[in-house]
């Protein structure tokens, strides 16, 4: 008896939790204000990027790479190597924290700058 009226007691107390943080995750949302245009462009150039960061990195590339330095940090520095070219590794770094920027300033109805 003890037995089963603790289990009932851990099944209630598990579901309260479940119920309030999906709650809590509705509410976050619904104040979200996400631009989705602005993560579409976004991401357009984080993909570009993906394709040619081991491949000819032409103006395409360039250009993908100014439109993130907008937002977020680019190591631009890194360039200043004999070949003029984005290294792998630190475009790996650079991309974590283009991905963690938006992730923390999506629901900011974030806008394009000029």
């Amino acid at each position: 008896m003890k037995l089963t009226l603790y289990n009932l007691l851990l099944f209630f107390l598990f579901s309260c939790v479940v119920k309030n943080n999906n709650v809590k995750s509705q509410n976050k949302n619904l104040n979200c204000n996400e631009n989705k245009i602005f993560k579409k462009e976004f991401y357009r150039n984080i993909n570009i990027i993906d394709s040619l960061i081991y491949k000819k990195q032409d103006e395409h590339f360039k250009k993908s790479l100014l439109f993130i330095s907008k937002y977020s940090h680019v190591s631009f520095e890194s360039m200043a190597n004999y070949a003029r070219i984005y290294p792998g590794g630190i475009y790996k770094e650079d991309r974590i924290r283009w991905i963690e920027w938006y992730e923390r300033n999506k629901c900011n109805d974030i806008q394009f700058k000029k």
